[in-house]
């Protein structure tokens, strides 16, 4: 239980179907752990709902737009549904109306509603059967599954039941199930093999509004307080999984950000030699150190710093074999590689032939997950530090203001900051370089 609780304070919203709510008569708080409580939503297409509900008891007391009862119905239903819709309403149960699906609501347009209406970017499914069953059968709505098993027996049919109807094929897999235990129990965990986002099946599942997907690929894994010795306020740590294999987004969160404008911004790559050794060969760490002094005199910014590299694929040619990664550490080649090109800068080479000469781009990087993490943040707008016009070109429209980031050259970055200046069009300051 303390468990589940803590899963609903990382979540903007939690849902349920109306079942669940007719049985259990649940309140779908966090009361057991310290954080925020989701925002309660429940699949209701008939509009069945009690007045007397604890969930709606607590609606009609509510003063913020967080605590209140989200109803989703479909536009169908017997003759004396809106006279309980009105009900409902003036107890301050908030009811949006979806498209159906199969008699019951769309679980895609469900999504895209309390995305768009709610400005809830991460939903967290606890229920009933059928509920759960419809979301298994859909694994393109699913970034994250958690099973607790336990040695007691419940009796019913359970959501396996529900699978037993769709077609095998359709049904979630998850290719890397992991589990611990949790007291008697076993928690069983994982993400699942989604064929859209693997490449497998190309858009034809992919849910859609207005042409683009709404369901980002960018994905919330998990969030705690946090506090750095840069700054003096309390921040939030959430951590994003991408795309990309291995790749991590970590968000530092100073404020309140969401529907904010001009909200402080800093995109910055992994440089394990720059912003853990301090290495006086480029200027990450003091752009690092630098924001985050930023963030200090702010009243709320972002920070995000992506890490992480992987074997993506292991590649047959020529009867060779080649590790194939992917990161963004030494603009997108890794570690190893960054340290090889090191290797031939000392050989006379700047930073972009060297890793031409190592076959590589001159910038491997994309930051489309970075956007994606913005726009779950819920931020309007952004005041992006950087340097680098990929990053502004990648974050448009969000950045409508960008501000440069100074760093204080030294004779070992003078060749490095000319080059991403004059090769890379980065807006370095050179003012300072010595002469």
């Amino acid at each position: 239980m303390v468990m589940t609780h803590q899963f609903r304070t990382m979540h903007d919203a939690i849902l349920i179907g109306v079942g669940t709510l007719l049985s259990d008569d649940p309140q779908l708080t966090a009361r057991l752990v310290p954080g925020p409580s989701p925002q309660p939503v429940v699949l209701d297409s008939n509009l069945r709902t009690p007045l007397t509900s604890a969930l709606v008891r607590s609606s009609s007391e509510s003063t913020g737009m967080s605590q209140r009862l989200t109803l989703l119905t479909t536009s169908n239903g017997p003759k004396d549904k809106w006279e309980r819709a009105k009900a409902l309403d003036q107890r301050g149960v908030f009811i949006l109306e979806v498209p159906a699906a199969d008699g019951r609501v769309s679980l895609e347009d469900a999504l895209c509603r309390v995305k768009e209406d709610l400005g809830c970017h991460s939903v967290m499914v606890e229920g009933g059967m059928t509920v759960i069953a419809s979301f298994l059968a859909r694994p393109e709505l699913v970034s994250n599954l958690v099973v607790t098993v336990s040695p007691k027996f419940l009796g019913g049919y359970g959501p396996s039941a529900e699978l037993l109807k769709g077609e095998p094929q359709s049904l979630l897999s998850i290719p890397k199930m992991q589990s611990c235990p949790v007291g008697d129990d076993i928690v069983l965990y994982g993400s699942p093999s989604v064929p859209y986002l693997n490449g497998n099946s190309g858009d034809a599942h992919k849910p859609k509004v207005n042409g683009h997907s709404h369901l980002m690929q960018t994905q919330l894994s998990s969030s705690c307080r946090m506090w750095v010795e840069a700054i003096e306020s309390e921040c939030d740590l959430k951590v994003y999984n991408t795309p990309k294999q291995g790749q991590e987004i970590v968000a530092l969160i100073k404020g309140d950000v969401f529907g904010g404008e001009h909200v402080p911004v800093r995109v910055h790559s992994e440089c394990f030699t720059g912003d853990v050794l301090g290495s006086k060969r480029c200027d990450c760490g003091p752009q690092l150190r630098g924001f985050l002094d930023i963030l200090q005199q702010e009243s709320a910014g972002i920070l995000l710093y992506i890490r992480g590299a992987s074997v993506l694929a292991r590649i047959a040619w020529a009867d060779m074999y080649l590790d194939v990664r992917e990161g963004d550490e030494g603009r997108g080649i890794g570690l190893v590689e960054k340290i090889r090109a090191y290797e031939l800068q000392e050989k006379g080479l700047d930073t972009i032939d060297a890793n031409l000469s190592l076959g590589h781009a001159a910038d491997l990087r994309t930051f489309e997950s970075s956007k994606e993490v913005l726009q779950q943040l819920g931020v309007q707008s952004i005041k992006l530090y950087t340097n680098n016009p990929e990053k502004v070109e990648a974050l448009r429209p969000l950045a409508r203001e960008v501000r440069p980031l100074k760093t204080v050259p030294n004779k070992h970055n003078v060749t490095y900051l000319q080059t991403k200046r004059d090769r890379l069009n980065h807006k370095t300051i050179l003012s300072e370089l010595p002469i």
